[in-house]
């Protein structure tokens, strides 16, 4: 398995089951010793975090580590850069191409978070900041939401669905909701891929001008073909709900008109809304979403309040699939990091 967790593709579905095996067993119970006791880990924010702060910082603490959460650019934090040969004559202060190393010589894994700019899809999908991460750092890198995905949340996703059901054959629906803002599309990416690899017969509703990346789209196919599933994509609402087993209810930005905020007409926001009665056309179905959520807007208040909703459960095993995560990365002794740093005293 690889040395980071950044990218689903990185992975085979077996490997993700055996992490979510991993996450559920500690879910249960609390490892014995602390097996990261004496390491560190920096988490790296450029953006703002709730679930994704929390799970990381307290599933390390429980497991015997020490986190040390850093706002980039914010909080008493330098501002970095990212593109190398720039002059640096702007807000950023630091160069991702020191700052990453030194985090490495001070800690055993680093975790960044990192949202797209939102001006150019071609720049934001090369993920400039994760890209430097990777490319500077000696130790393990956690990807917490990037532009093209966000794997963390997508391993609470597949948790969250096998503790109520058998993936493989069941199918998924990824509906569009309305918003204010035009949202990165990471969510969205990885809460498709991980259902093609689950097997599952995924659907993607959305309207004219908001579909997801070819790359994704084209991983999806092969996975859902490799599994015997199907994958179809659909701007008929409610007629998209018949007969789902996971409706995960998502907003992301346009490819078609990127940067630009969806509509605000009401019609248009009521078609996309995720209501009751498009749940009542499921199949009894679970209700998922990463959040934050803007009740009303992208879901109304009477799925999130009913019996289809599992959200605050996802956000529960955030905690649990964060673990798994760490001790897959830093469980055996972490040398990476003090080696390099002899190497430099010589």
């Amino acid at each position: 398995m690889p040395r980071h967790f950044t990218h689903l593709k990185d992975f085979t579905i077996g490997e993700l089951d055996g992490l979510v095996d991993a996450a559920s067993s500690l879910k249960k119970s609390a490892p014995s010793s602390f097996p990261l006791a004496g390491r560190s880990l920096a988490f790296c924010f450029m953006n703002p975090s709730l679930r994704t702060q929390v799970s990381f910082s307290v599933a390390t603490a429980s497991l015997g580590g020490h986190p040390v959460t850093l706002s980039l650019g914010s909080g008493g934090t330098w501002g970095m850069e990212s593109v190398e040969g720039v002059v640096m004559d702007g807000s950023a202060a630091e160069h991702l191409k020191e700052a990453v190393p030194v985090l490495g010589r001070m800690c055993q894994g680093l975790g960044l978070r990192s949202f797209p700019a939102g001006k150019s899809w071609a720049e934001d999908k090369t993920e400039p900041a994760l890209a430097a991460f990777l490319k500077y750092s000696t130790v393990p890198v956690i990807n917490m939401e990037s532009a093209g995905g966000h794997p963390c949340q997508a391993l609470a996703d597949l948790m969250t669905i096998r503790e109520r059901m058998r993936p493989k054959g069941k199918n998924f629906l990824l509906s569009w909701a309305p918003h204010v803002k035009p949202l990165p599309m990471a969510v969205a990416n990885s809460a498709v891929e991980m259902a093609a690899m689950a097997g599952m017969n995924v659907t993607i509703a959305r309207p004219e001008g908001y579909d997801l990346d070819p790359e994704v789209m084209a991983r999806v196919s092969r996975n859902c073909a490799a599994n015997g599933a199907t994958v179809r994509v659909t701007d008929e609402v409610p007629q998209a709900f018949d007969g789902q087993h996971v409706v995960y209810g998502k907003s992301w930005g346009s490819l078609a008109n990127y940067g630009e905020p969806p509509s605000s007409d009401p019609v248009f926001r009521r078609k996309w809304t995720i209501s009751a009665e498009k749940m009542r056309r499921t199949s009894g179905a679970l209700f998922m979403h990463c959040l934050p959520v803007r009740r009303n807007l992208v879901v109304d208040d009477a799925v999130l309040d009913g019996p289809w909703s599992v959200v605050v459960d996802q956000a529960e095993n955030r905690l649990h699939t964060a673990k798994a995560v760490l001790l897959h990365l830093l469980a055996s002794p972490a040398k990476s990091s003090t080696a390099s740093a002899r190497r430099h005293r010589k």
